[in-house]
Protein backbone atom coordinates (compact mmCIF):
# COMPACT_ATOMS: atom_id res chain seq x y z
CA UNK A 1 0.00 0.00 0.00
CA UNK A 2 1.30 3.58 -0.89
CA UNK A 3 2.03 6.12 2.11
CA UNK A 4 -0.19 9.26 2.74
CA UNK A 5 2.41 11.88 3.40
CA UNK A 6 -0.45 13.51 5.47
CA UNK A 7 -0.55 11.41 8.27
CA UNK A 8 2.75 9.46 8.17
CA UNK A 9 4.92 12.58 9.05
CA UNK A 10 9.12 12.10 9.60
CA UNK A 11 9.39 11.25 13.09
CA UNK A 12 13.49 12.10 13.16
CA UNK A 13 15.12 15.32 12.93
CA UNK A 14 16.90 16.47 9.96
CA UNK A 15 15.57 13.82 7.90
CA UNK A 16 16.83 12.00 4.46
CA UNK A 17 13.99 10.38 2.34
CA UNK A 18 15.55 7.50 0.51
CA UNK A 19 14.01 5.20 -1.36
CA UNK A 20 15.44 1.63 -1.78
CA UNK A 21 15.21 -1.13 -4.39
CA UNK A 22 14.92 -4.25 -2.13
CA UNK A 23 13.21 -8.14 -3.05
CA UNK A 24 12.62 -8.62 0.89
CA UNK A 25 13.66 -5.45 2.63
CA UNK A 26 16.84 -7.30 3.89
CA UNK A 27 19.44 -6.27 1.42
CA UNK A 28 20.29 -3.40 -1.70
CA UNK A 29 20.03 -6.39 -4.39
CA UNK A 30 17.53 -5.25 -7.06
CA UNK A 31 18.12 -3.81 -10.41
CA UNK A 32 16.73 -0.45 -11.25
CA UNK A 33 14.88 -1.86 -13.94
CA UNK A 34 13.61 -5.11 -12.77
CA UNK A 35 12.09 -2.87 -9.96
CA UNK A 36 8.42 -2.88 -9.62
CA UNK A 37 8.12 -0.87 -6.17
CA UNK A 38 10.20 0.62 -3.70
CA UNK A 39 10.76 1.11 0.02
CA UNK A 40 10.79 4.74 1.17
CA UNK A 41 12.51 5.80 4.69
CA UNK A 42 12.96 8.58 6.45
CA UNK A 43 16.81 8.58 7.95
CA UNK A 44 17.83 10.10 10.59
CA UNK A 45 20.40 9.94 12.96
CA UNK A 46 18.98 7.83 15.51
CA UNK A 47 17.70 5.71 13.16
CA UNK A 48 15.35 5.05 9.67
CA UNK A 49 11.93 4.68 10.09
CA UNK A 50 10.02 3.43 7.07
CA UNK A 51 7.65 5.55 5.12
CA UNK A 52 5.85 2.66 3.26
CA UNK A 53 6.44 1.24 -0.26
CA UNK A 54 5.49 2.49 -3.55
CA UNK A 55 4.42 0.52 -6.55
CA UNK A 56 4.76 1.68 -9.88
CA UNK A 57 1.73 0.29 -11.19
CA UNK A 58 -0.10 1.98 -8.35
CA UNK A 59 1.29 5.39 -9.77
CA UNK A 60 1.20 4.81 -13.12
CA UNK A 61 -1.08 7.35 -15.75
CA UNK A 62 -2.50 6.30 -18.80
CA UNK A 63 0.75 5.01 -21.10
CA UNK A 64 3.29 6.96 -19.42
CA UNK A 65 7.34 5.74 -19.26
CA UNK A 66 7.65 3.40 -16.21
CA UNK A 67 10.78 6.54 -15.76
CA UNK A 68 8.71 9.15 -15.60
CA UNK A 69 6.73 7.82 -13.42
CA UNK A 70 9.22 6.90 -11.03
CA UNK A 71 10.67 10.06 -11.32
CA UNK A 72 7.01 11.60 -10.38
CA UNK A 73 6.31 9.08 -7.63
CA UNK A 74 9.65 9.63 -5.87
CA UNK A 75 10.09 13.07 -6.04
CA UNK A 76 10.46 13.91 -2.79
CA UNK A 77 13.14 11.83 -2.03
CA UNK A 78 16.91 12.69 -2.36
CA UNK A 79 18.73 9.09 -3.09
CA UNK A 80 17.66 5.77 -4.77
CA UNK A 81 19.80 2.94 -3.87
CA UNK A 82 19.75 -0.11 -5.94
CA UNK A 83 21.79 -3.06 -6.68
CA UNK A 84 22.51 -1.98 -10.53
CA UNK A 85 21.44 0.71 -12.74
CA UNK A 86 22.19 2.23 -16.69
CA UNK A 87 23.33 5.32 -18.04
CA UNK A 88 20.28 6.55 -19.06
CA UNK A 89 17.75 6.11 -16.19
CA UNK A 90 20.71 7.28 -13.75
CA UNK A 91 20.84 10.70 -15.75
CA UNK A 92 17.14 10.99 -16.25
CA UNK A 93 16.58 10.22 -12.51
CA UNK A 94 19.61 13.20 -12.06
CA UNK A 95 17.57 14.75 -13.63
CA UNK A 96 14.29 15.25 -11.62
CA UNK A 97 16.95 15.52 -8.78
CA UNK A 98 17.12 12.15 -7.35
CA UNK A 99 20.60 10.68 -6.99
CA UNK A 100 20.38 7.09 -7.68
CA UNK A 101 23.48 4.86 -6.69
CA UNK A 102 24.61 1.31 -6.81
CA UNK A 103 27.42 2.19 -4.76
CA UNK A 104 26.23 0.29 -2.00
CA UNK A 105 24.84 -3.12 -4.04
CA UNK A 106 24.61 -6.08 -1.95
CA UNK A 107 24.87 -3.84 1.68
CA UNK A 108 21.95 -4.81 4.29
CA UNK A 109 19.31 -1.83 3.95
CA UNK A 110 19.89 -0.22 7.54
CA UNK A 111 23.57 -0.34 6.98
CA UNK A 112 23.36 0.86 3.72
CA UNK A 113 20.69 4.21 4.77
CA UNK A 114 23.09 4.79 7.51
CA UNK A 115 26.16 5.71 5.46
CA UNK A 116 24.47 7.64 3.27
CA UNK A 117 22.93 9.66 5.73
CA UNK A 118 26.20 10.33 7.57
CA UNK A 119 27.63 11.10 3.68
CA UNK A 120 24.92 13.28 2.83
CA UNK A 121 24.63 15.33 6.12
CA UNK A 122 28.55 15.32 6.41
CA UNK A 123 29.84 19.20 7.89
CA UNK A 124 31.20 20.71 4.22
CA UNK A 125 34.63 20.87 5.15
CA UNK A 126 37.01 24.19 4.07
CA UNK A 127 40.17 22.11 3.96
CA UNK A 128 41.95 22.08 -0.01
CA UNK A 129 40.97 18.84 -2.10
CA UNK A 130 43.63 16.54 -1.70
CA UNK A 131 44.05 15.96 -5.34
CA UNK A 132 47.72 14.28 -5.30
CA UNK A 133 46.44 11.36 -6.82
CA UNK A 134 44.33 12.48 -9.57
CA UNK A 135 45.30 13.46 -13.30
CA UNK A 136 43.90 14.06 -16.53
CA UNK A 137 43.04 10.97 -18.34
CA UNK A 138 41.62 11.77 -21.77
CA UNK A 139 39.73 13.93 -24.04
CA UNK A 140 36.52 12.84 -25.70
CA UNK A 141 35.53 13.92 -29.08
CA UNK A 142 32.60 12.48 -31.50
CA UNK A 143 33.64 11.85 -34.91
CA UNK A 144 32.18 11.24 -38.61
CA UNK A 145 34.29 8.32 -39.70
CA UNK A 146 36.02 7.09 -37.32
CA UNK A 147 38.93 5.35 -39.96
CA UNK A 148 39.59 8.59 -41.45
CA UNK A 149 40.11 10.23 -37.95
CA UNK A 150 42.41 7.46 -37.15
CA UNK A 151 44.42 7.84 -40.26
CA UNK A 152 44.72 11.57 -39.27
CA UNK A 153 45.88 11.64 -36.47
CA UNK A 154 48.55 8.45 -36.47
CA UNK A 155 49.68 9.03 -40.27
CA UNK A 156 49.67 12.85 -39.85
CA UNK A 157 50.51 13.41 -35.92
CA UNK A 158 52.24 10.40 -35.02
CA UNK A 159 49.26 8.77 -32.36
CA UNK A 160 49.56 5.21 -31.82
CA UNK A 161 45.92 3.17 -31.31
CA UNK A 162 46.07 2.32 -27.68
CA UNK A 163 42.72 0.53 -27.51
CA UNK A 164 39.83 0.04 -29.86
CA UNK A 165 36.19 -0.85 -28.81
CA UNK A 166 32.76 -1.54 -31.03
CA UNK A 167 30.24 -1.41 -28.87
CA UNK A 168 26.90 -3.65 -30.70
CA UNK A 169 24.48 -2.92 -28.21
CA UNK A 170 24.73 0.94 -27.80
CA UNK A 171 25.75 0.93 -31.70
CA UNK A 172 29.17 3.04 -31.18
CA UNK A 173 32.67 2.49 -31.68
CA UNK A 174 35.41 4.00 -29.71
CA UNK A 175 39.29 4.43 -30.30
CA UNK A 176 42.13 5.32 -27.68
CA UNK A 177 44.96 7.08 -29.18
CA UNK A 178 48.13 8.73 -27.44
CA UNK A 179 52.06 9.30 -27.65
CA UNK A 180 54.68 6.81 -25.82
CA UNK A 181 53.99 3.60 -24.66
CA UNK A 182 53.62 4.70 -21.26
CA UNK A 183 49.96 3.97 -20.00
CA UNK A 184 49.83 6.47 -17.77
CA UNK A 185 49.92 9.57 -20.28
CA UNK A 186 46.98 11.62 -21.12
CA UNK A 187 44.94 9.72 -24.70
CA UNK A 188 42.31 10.98 -26.82
CA UNK A 189 39.38 9.15 -26.83
CA UNK A 190 37.43 9.13 -30.74
CA UNK A 191 33.67 8.01 -30.69
CA UNK A 192 31.69 7.64 -33.56
CA UNK A 193 28.05 6.73 -33.30
CA UNK A 194 26.95 4.24 -35.73
CA UNK A 195 23.47 5.75 -36.23
CA UNK A 196 24.95 9.51 -37.05
CA UNK A 197 23.96 10.51 -40.01
CA UNK A 198 24.61 14.39 -40.04
CA UNK A 199 28.19 15.62 -39.32
CA UNK A 200 29.48 17.01 -35.94
CA UNK A 201 29.54 20.66 -35.81
CA UNK A 202 32.62 21.66 -33.46
CA UNK A 203 29.80 22.69 -31.33
CA UNK A 204 28.65 19.53 -30.84
CA UNK A 205 31.37 17.20 -31.54
CA UNK A 206 33.28 17.77 -27.86
CA UNK A 207 32.08 15.41 -25.72
CA UNK A 208 34.02 15.49 -22.56
CA UNK A 209 37.66 15.47 -20.20
CA UNK A 210 37.97 12.61 -17.96
CA UNK A 211 40.04 13.21 -14.67
CA UNK A 212 41.33 9.80 -12.46
CA UNK A 213 40.33 10.67 -8.86
CA UNK A 214 40.28 9.34 -5.21
CA UNK A 215 37.52 9.35 -3.33
CA UNK A 216 34.72 9.32 -5.83
CA UNK A 217 31.80 9.31 -3.57
CA UNK A 218 32.88 12.13 -1.20
CA UNK A 219 34.02 14.00 -3.62
CA UNK A 220 30.59 14.10 -5.86
CA UNK A 221 29.10 14.97 -2.73
CA UNK A 222 31.67 17.75 -1.73
CA UNK A 223 30.83 18.92 -5.21
CA UNK A 224 27.53 19.03 -4.98
CA UNK A 225 27.06 21.19 -1.73
CA UNK A 226 29.13 23.55 -3.12
CA UNK A 227 26.42 23.81 -6.15
CA UNK A 228 28.19 22.24 -9.14
CA UNK A 229 26.21 19.86 -11.75
CA UNK A 230 26.00 15.75 -11.00
CA UNK A 231 23.74 14.23 -13.80
CA UNK A 232 25.48 11.03 -12.99
CA UNK A 233 25.96 10.03 -9.69
CA UNK A 234 29.09 7.54 -9.37
CA UNK A 235 28.03 4.19 -10.30
CA UNK A 236 29.93 1.07 -11.45
CA UNK A 237 30.93 0.81 -14.74
CA UNK A 238 29.53 -1.83 -16.68
CA UNK A 239 32.54 -3.25 -18.23
CA UNK A 240 35.51 -3.28 -15.33
CA UNK A 241 35.49 -2.67 -12.19
CA UNK A 242 36.42 1.76 -12.51
CA UNK A 243 33.71 3.64 -10.61
CA UNK A 244 32.67 6.44 -12.65
CA UNK A 245 30.72 10.07 -12.28
CA UNK A 246 30.09 13.10 -14.85
CA UNK A 247 29.86 16.61 -13.57
CA UNK A 248 30.07 19.72 -15.40
CA UNK A 249 31.53 23.17 -15.16
CA UNK A 250 31.13 26.66 -14.94
CA UNK A 251 30.48 26.53 -19.12
CA UNK A 252 28.25 22.98 -19.05
CA UNK A 253 31.38 21.08 -20.44
CA UNK A 254 31.02 17.89 -18.99
CA UNK A 255 34.12 15.88 -16.68
CA UNK A 256 34.14 12.51 -16.49
CA UNK A 257 35.24 11.25 -12.71
CA UNK A 258 37.10 7.98 -12.94
CA UNK A 259 38.36 6.37 -9.52
CA UNK A 260 40.60 3.02 -10.62
CA UNK A 261 40.46 -0.17 -7.83
CA UNK A 262 43.13 0.02 -5.71
CA UNK A 263 46.23 -1.91 -6.14
CA UNK A 264 46.63 -4.54 -3.42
Amino acid sequence: MDDTPSTLEPSLEPSLRVAVASQDGGRIDQHFGQTEEFLVFDVGAAGAVPVGRRAIADHAVGDENPRDTVCRMLADCKVLLVSKIGVSPQEKLAGAGIEASDRHAGKAVTTALAEVFAAKTARPSDTPIDASGFRLLHAMLRVGDLDRSLDFYTRLLGMQVRERRDHKKNQFSQAYLGYGDSPEGMTLELVFNWTREEPYQPGDSFGHIAIGVTGITALCDRLAAAGVPVPRPPRAQRHGENIVAFIEDPDGHRIELVQVPAVA
